[in-house]
């Protein structure tokens, strides 16, 4: 059965690394939903999070090919329970001057931030879940979502291994 998998890993940070990782995702044939990299605590590596689609089978093997790569360090599949995921979305509506208020509203109830607001336009920022996200984006559309800008996702172990 295939469902979503967060997996997280290590890798030096040197040219080519990102390259490689994605060429062996597209080898094998493997669905990235969301691939996100940034520098981590450790000088010289970043942290990838990647959300791949598949079974049990696909993501035993994608694992095993990730920790043969040269670059990579340390790869974990990350379970929602044992780790904190979150993802930040910047979202422009262009409502009708009436509706501005229940844009506000709305971003009130889910704890956004309006960090912008023009005479057409109000921007909110939220930080959450992508299932959060997603509920926002759904109650935002009756007041014209004209874009949505989202940075993928990033996971966290909050437990010890």
């Amino acid at each position: 059965m295939s469902q979503q998998h967060t997996i997280t890993a290590l890798v030096q940070n040197e040219a080519g690394t990102i390259n490689r990782l994605v060429s062996m995702f597209r080898r094998r044939g493997v669905s990235l939903a969301s691939f996100n990299a940034g520098d981590c605590e450790q000088e010289g590596y970043s942290r990838l999070t990647l959300l791949v689609d598949g079974d049990e089978s696909m993501l035993h093997q994608t694992l095993k090919q990730l920790v043969k790569l040269i670059d990579v360090v340390e790869v974990e599949d990350l379970a929602a329970d044992h780790g904190i995921q979150r993802e930040l979305a910047l979202i422009r509506v262009d409502p009708n001057s009436s509706e501005v208020e229940h844009v506000k509203n709305l971003a009130s109830e889910f704890e956004a931030k309006i960090p912008k607001e023009t005479a057409t336009s109000v921007f909110v920022e939220f930080t959450g879940n992508p299932k959060d996200i997603e509920k926002l984006i759904g109650a935002l559309k009756p007041y014209n979502v004209a874009e949505v800008v989202r940075t993928g996702l990033v996971a966290m172990r909050t437990d010890s291994v």
